[in-house]
């Protein structure tokens, strides 16, 4: 009998110490503060506990705020909406098995954001689902047909200019290239015979209205980044390539006007090795890069998120680093990334940040996906001076 009891207790002290740790971290009762002289980030919450290697923001359900999805690996993908103050709820919508990369957009043209997922598996396929306006989602009845080919991100954009969103995935089976899957409009979605070397960045760079690729290459001696230039009628040309003199090991890539002038310049997080600077590609305006070796960054390996996180007209980075402590570089609107001294948790491995307003306030919050460790991702608020 005693020994039931105390069972019985036991039970009772688990429950209680899983409440807590709930609480404590699910609804972002949490007092860890990053701060710098003119930024400060408070921690509000962590949220899943799965591998994320990529989390999505967008209004999803109409109501005026920023809800999450986390593209989860060996576990379901999830959906968290916003109580409009930075606070998420798991919806606990069905949206399918593991994914790798996730994107948000009107794919239907019906007004509301609809989502891919794409999953790190050569049995399984991307997968589009349909939004109802409300934030109920219906997987499509055909998708991109890429089971056989291992997907690891993706990236909506209008490549071929006739105002709805096409799809570009990033494949590492053996080529690591970027195919292009083009949208009629209504989310049906055709391969074209398009395939970029590399994972791929997308921007107008040469300022004449399209969407043209920048891909970085990753491995060996003469890879480095290959620039296209979009002509019009998914007419791509091979514009310049710069090479790297030894292996080349790039987290991502994000396009960005960052000295100023009114062009995207290109971010790179990594290089060549384990203390590679952050790598900055100046534009011309015409769409010609130089590359700017005065970071002091040691960068290798991150995955980049570009945004105003000071609210003083400047691009700033974060960089969610493979072994290290989040960054937060400042910008000083002529080129220059300076360490603002800023460090966002622990070292567990980070996933692709999402960079929005998460509460309202009118400044760039952070959610980020946490990978290595299996979660949980965390939303940082910016209570910026």
């Amino acid at each position: 009998m005693r020994s039931s009891v105390f069972a019985i207790k036991r039970w009772y002290l688990l429950v209680f110490s899983a409440v807590i740790f709930w609480l404590s971290s699910g609804l972002g009762l949490a007092n860890e503060v990053a701060s710098s002289e003119h930024l400060t980030f408070q921690k509000a919450g962590s949220y899943g506990y799965a591998a994320t290697f990529q989390i999505a923001l967008g209004d999803l359900d109409g109501d005026g705020d920023l809800d999450a999805v986390f593209a989860n690996m060996h576990a379901r993908s999830e959906i968290w909406r916003n109580n409009g103050q930075g606070r998420f709820t798991n919806a606990y919508k069905d949206i399918g098995g593991e994914a790798h990369g996730v994107g948000l957009g009107d794919l239907d043209s019906d007004g509301d954001l609809d989502m891919v997922l794409a999953p790190a598996s050569n049995s399984e396929g991307s997968r589009i689902y349909f939004n109802d306006g409300a934030g109920h989602f219906t997987l499509a009845s055909t998708a991109l047909g890429d089971a056989a080919i291992t997907a690891n991100s993706l990236e909506l954009i209008d490549a071929d200019g006739d105002g709805d969103l096409d799809i570009s995935v990033y494949y590492v089976d053996g080529q690591r290239h970027c195919r292009l899957y083009t949208n009629d409009g209504q989310g049906q979605f055709t391969l074209t015979e398009i395939q970029f070397p590399g994972i791929a960045a997308w921007g107008d760079i040469d300022n004449d209205g399209d969407r043209d690729a920048i891909c970085l290459q990753h491995g060996q001696t003469g890879s480095g980044v290959k620039v296209f230039v979009n002509h019009g009628a998914l007419s791509f040309a091979e514009a310049q390539h710069i090479s790297a003199p030894v292996f080349f090991a790039p987290g991502t890539g994000a396009l960005g006007d960052i000295d100023g002038d009114e062009d995207l310049d290109l971010v790179i997080g990594g290089g060549s090795s384990l203390d590679s600077p952050l790598t900055l590609l100046r534009n011309d305006g015409a769409g010609f890069f130089t590359y700017d070796p005065s970071s002091s960054f040691s960068a290798y390996g991150a995955r980049v998120s570009l945004g105003d996180f000071n609210s003083d007209g400047a691009t700033d980075v974060y960089l969610g680093c493979l072994n290290h402590a989040k960054l937060i570089g400042l910008g000083d609107s002529r080129g220059q990334i300076v360490d603002s001294g800023i460090l966002l948790g622990d070292t567990s491995m980070a996933g692709v940040a999402a960079i929005g307003d998460l509460d309202g306030d009118g400044d760039l919050d952070l959610f980020i996906a946490i990978y290595g460790q299996g979660g949980p991702n965390e939303v940082w608020l910016n209570a910026a001076d």
